[in-house]
């Protein structure tokens, strides 16, 4: 078997990823590639495929979500690709699902671990020249509006804490109203074309701390939908936001007018204007997107709980 390592250097503590990859990698076929910027994964690792076809080669995503999301884009429809993932960001939010982090920062047991089948979402879109794959969370609406006013701020040199706060105002202020039709196989979940926010999704965590898809799972052959409903400025932030935090939204009772949950193959969504919609952190703007679950896409490679964990 061969190992290729993908090192994002810009993503947490990855330099020292490296260096114990040069110690427990030593009597395996490894190869290690840096990251040059945005995207030149996905193009390595489908440049790297083409010409190796047969040799099964455990691919380590050694970054954060951005990093996993482009070694996924990279690896869907080779079959003698697995992924694992090394996580060294800041949110690490697709791992959580499987217990956090500390799972998963152990190369030996990664180079060891069996494999299991998960699912990824194919992403289409009326502004993409080809699909986006998204093995975590598409989420559009309030927190995709925090999302990219975020990145612009960012580019503008405003930095964190401060980035978020110039970021949230103009979305609680503005956003909380969004003119998006949601179908999930082709029936529409919000007939008046309103939401607050919406996610599709595989995983569950977005933001590095919202548990936004809590019934999310993988492995089930769907996506889950949920789709939030316009409310009051009062009921945003007295009840909506800590009930998010904490995936309690979905079940909240407090809440069941306004949050609808389902299950589908397909979601379609439609905008009158261009939005923004975040794709395991990566943003994109249009009008129509299409999302189409793809079962038992990827291999990925999944450690061994620790006893008692």
């Amino acid at each position: 078997m061969k190992h290729l390592i993908i090192v994002n250097k810009h993503a947490g503590n990855t330099q020292d990823a490296v260096e114990t990859v040069k110690k427990d990698f030593k009597d395996l076929n490894y190869e290690v590639y840096e990251t040059v910027d945005q995207r030149s994964a996905i193009s390595f690792l489908q440049t790297y495929f083409r010409n190796n076809t047969k040799e099964v080669t455990r691919v380590y995503a050694c970054g954060g979500d951005g990093t996993l999301h482009e070694v996924v884009n990279g690896l869907v429809g080779v079959k003698n690709a697995e992924l694992a993932i090394y996580p060294t960001g800041t949110g690490n939010d697709f791992v959580k699902i499987y217990g956090g982090v500390k799972r998963f920062l152990n190369f030996p047991k990664l180079i060891e671990a069996k494999t299991t089948e998960i699912d990824l979402t194919k992403f289409e879109g009326n502004t993409l020249k080809e699909p986006w794959y998204s093995i975590n969370v598409i989420n559009f609406g309030f927190d995709a509006i925090v999302g990219a006013k975020g990145n612009e701020n960012k580019k503008k040199g405003i930095k964190k804490p401060y980035g978020f706060t110039h970021a949230i105002v103009p979305a609680i202020l503005h956003g909380r109203k969004n003119n998006i039709s949601v179908y999930a196989d082709g029936k529409i979940i919000n007939e008046d074309g309103r939401l607050l926010l919406s996610s599709v999704a595989q995983g569950q965590f977005v933001g590095g701390e919202y548990h936004a898809s809590p019934k999310s799972d993988n492995r089930d052959g769907k996506l889950d939908v949920i789709l939030v409903k316009p409310m009051t400025l009062f009921k945003l932030l007295a009840k909506f936001f800590n009930a998010y935090h904490d995936g309690k939204h979905v079940d909240d009772q407090k809440l069941k007018n306004k949050v609808m949950y389902t299950r589908a193959e397909t979601v379609d969504i439609k905008a009158p204007e261009d939005i923004d919609i975040c794709v395991d952190g990566e943003m994109i703007r249009g009008k129509e997107f299409k999302c189409t679950i793809m079962p038992k896409a990827i291999k990925f490679v999944l450690p061994e709980l620790e006893e008692g964990k």
